[in-house]
């Protein structure tokens, strides 16, 4: 496995440090993902500006987080699931919820269909995805839903490539994979 390794404070520049501040405010901690991305600083812009305006966004975090463990499930991606899966426990997604998530199968019918349409998006970065759609508009997702799920499912796929091409030492309580 090819190994980027995560920068130290020390090793990154005022513009990323001050990044760093922000995600450790927010997080406590400044997670080895995103030390791993300051190698490319305009990457990292790419996630947390990414990440910032889809927190704006019309999917409640619960979605978000579920979302998340379904493609990182999908795509073999052991430090995203790991870190949404605290993520989706600390917005108050139940742990049948949370595991089952990874199947992408949840209790709400809406998120369901969310979840869906993620799935399919994730497997065929969208191509042939018409049907998909059709049921996520029968099952009531407004435009907005559908566009924001594109969204997070692709953000996603960049951190899970990440991870997986690098082997970002997991800095979260572990979560096995249940899904693949």
């Amino acid at each position: 496995m090819s190994k980027i390794t995560a920068l130290t404070d020390a090793e990154v520049s005022p513009e990323v440090a001050a990044r760093f501040a922000q995600a450790k405010a927010a997080m406590g901690k400044v997670p080895n993902l995103l030390r791993v991305m300051a190698h490319a600083p305009s990457v990292l812009d790419v996630y947390l500006d990414t990440k910032g305006a889809l927190s704006k966004g019309v999917l409640s975090p619960k979605v978000q987080e579920q979302i998340a463990i379904t493609v990182a499930a999908a795509n073999g991606c052991e430090y995203c699931l790991s870190a949404h899966t605290g993520a989706a426990r600390a917005v108050g997604v139940s742990a049948e919820d949370r595991a089952a998530a990874q199947f992408g199968t949840v209790s709400d019918a809406k998120t369901q269909a969310i979840l869906d349409l993620a799935r399919v998006i994730n497997a065929t970065h969208g191509k042939g995805a018409e049907d998909a759609v059709e049921t996520a508009r029968v099952a009531g997702l407004s435009d907005a839903e559908i566009l924001e799920t594109a969204a997070h499912v692709s953000i996603s796929q960049l951190t899970n490539a990440i991870n997986n091409i690098v082997g970002t030492t997991l800095d979260f309580p572990k979560t096995e994979i249940l899904a693949a």
